[in-house]
C-alpha cells in the first residue's frame, strides 16, 4: 500500500488552502467519516497508483481519509457509474480519465451516465503522453519499420490496451488508420495486465502511457519508437514524436482528475479544489508525479468542465470517423 512517506506528499498541516472553506462549510460537520474516491480499473495499474496519490494528498488536506474503491470493468464505466448516480453528499468521489467521464460513455451501449454533463468536475492534476513500443521480438527499431513489418504480416500482430476507448487504445486505432496497417486489438481489464502479455511477448505492440511503460524501455525488456504526444516528451527527449516518424496529424494524451456526482455542494467542490491545487503548485507532489514521468495540470471547477467537453468533442470525432466500438 502506497504511504504518505512512500508518496513524499506534503504532511497535511501544510496543505492549508483546502482547509480554507465558506464560513458556512467551515461550521458544517463535512467531512465527518471517511470518503470514498472510485478508481474504475483494477489495482496495480497506473490509473490506481494516481488515484491512490489523489487519495493521500485529499487525505492529507481534509484531515478524514480518503480511501481508494476499485471497480473495474466495461472500460472504466461499470466503477464510474456508481460514484457519479451515488448521493451528492461529497462522500463519494470519482477518479476521472478519458475513458472514463469521456470515451466509455460514448462507447458502451448504455452506460448510465454522461462523464460530463452527470457530474460536478473538482478539477484535475496531472496529464501524460504515451509512447508506441514493440516487443523484442518484432524486427522494428522505427515507426517506419514496423508500418512496413505490419503491412508485410496484415493481421497478425496484436496491439493492446487497458480497455476499449482509453487513450492508449485510441492511440492504437488512430496508427491503424493513418498508417494504413491491420493489427488486431486486445482489450485487457487494466494496464498491469496489457503490461504482463506485452512483456511476455503474447501481444507484440503497444501505445502504453510513458509512466508505466518508460522503465521497461529503459530495461530493454521493450522496444520504444515514437511518443504520442506533439512534442517530445521531457523524459525521454530521444524518442520522436509520431509525427516526426511520418504519422501525419497524430497526437493523443491521457490526464487525471477527481469529480463528483452533480448537486454536490459548491462549497464542498471547492474546498477540493483548493487542495488539489495547492498540492500541485508544492514542490512534494512535482518531485512524486517527476518520479512517474507525469506534468502537473491545475484546473479550476469551471476550467476542468471545459477541458472535459473540449475532450468529448475531439475523441468523439475520432471515435466516429474510425467506427470504433465498444468490444
Amino acid at each position: 500500500m502506497l504511504t504518505r512517506r512512500a508518496l513524499g506528499l506534503l504532511p497535511a498541516g501544510l496543505l492549508t488552502t483546502g482547509l480554507l472553506a465558506t464560513p458556512a462549510l467551515a461550521q458544517s460537520t463535512w467531512p465527518s467519516r471517511p470518503v470514498r474516491l472510485v478508481v474504475a480499473f483494477p489495482a496495480g495499474g497506473l490509473s490506481d497508483r494516481m488515484g491512490r496519490i489523489v487519495a493521500e494528498v485529499l487525505s492529507a488536506g481534509l484531515g478524514q481519509n480518503v480511501f481508494v474503491d476499485n471497480r473495474g470493468g466495461a472500460g472504466g464505466t461499470a466503477g464510474t457509474r456508481q460514484a457519479v448516480t451515488a448521493p451528492a453528499d461529497g462522500y463519494t468521489l470519482a477518479f476521472a480519465a478519458p475513458s472514463t467521464h469521456i470515451t466509455g460513455p460514448l462507447l458502451y451501449p448504455n452506460p448510465g451516465y454522461d462523464g460530463v454533463a452527470d457530474v460536478a468536475p473538482v478539477g484535475s492534476f496531472a496529464q501524460i503522453g504515451s509512447m508506441a513500443v514493440v516487443h523484442p521480438s518484432v524486427p522494428a527499431t522505427t515507426i517506419a519499420e514496423l508500418v512496413a513489418h505490419c503491412r508485410a504480416n496484415p493481421g497478425r500482430l496484436n496491439f493492446g490496451s487497458a480497455g476499449t476507448g482509453g487513450s492508449v487504445h485510441l492511440a492504437g486505432e488512430l496508427f491503424k488508420s493513418i498508417a494504413g496497417v491491420d493489427i488486431v486489438h486486445v482489450p485487457y481489464r487494466g494496464g498491469s495486465l496489457m503490461l504482463q502479455d506485452l512483456l511476455a511477448g503474447r501481444i507484440q505492440i503497444a501505445f502504453d502511457n510513458t509512466p508505466q511503460i518508460l522503465p521497461h524501455v529503459r530495461s530493454g525488456a521493450v522496444r520504444g519508437l515514437a511518443v504520442t504526444t506533439r512534442e517530445r516528451t521531457r523524459f525521454a527527449p530521444e524518442f520522436p514524436t509520431m509525427i516526426e516518424a511520418g504519422v501525419p496529424d497524430f497526437e493523443i494524451s491521457s490526464w487525471f482528475g477527481v469529480t463528483a456526482p452533480k448537486g454536490t455542494p459548491p462549497e464542498i467542490i471547492a474546498r477540493l479544489n483548493g487542495i488539489l491545487r495547492e498540492a500541485v503548485a508544492g514542490p512534494a507532489l512535482a518531485a512524486t508525479l517527476e518520479v512517474l514521468n507525469a506534468e502537473p495540470l491545475a484546473l479550476a471547477p469551471e476550467a476542468f468542465g471545459s477541458f472535459m467537453q473540449g475532450q468529448r468533442a475531439r475523441f468523439g470525432e475520432i471515435i466516429q470517423r474510425l467506427g470504433i466500438k465498444a468490444e
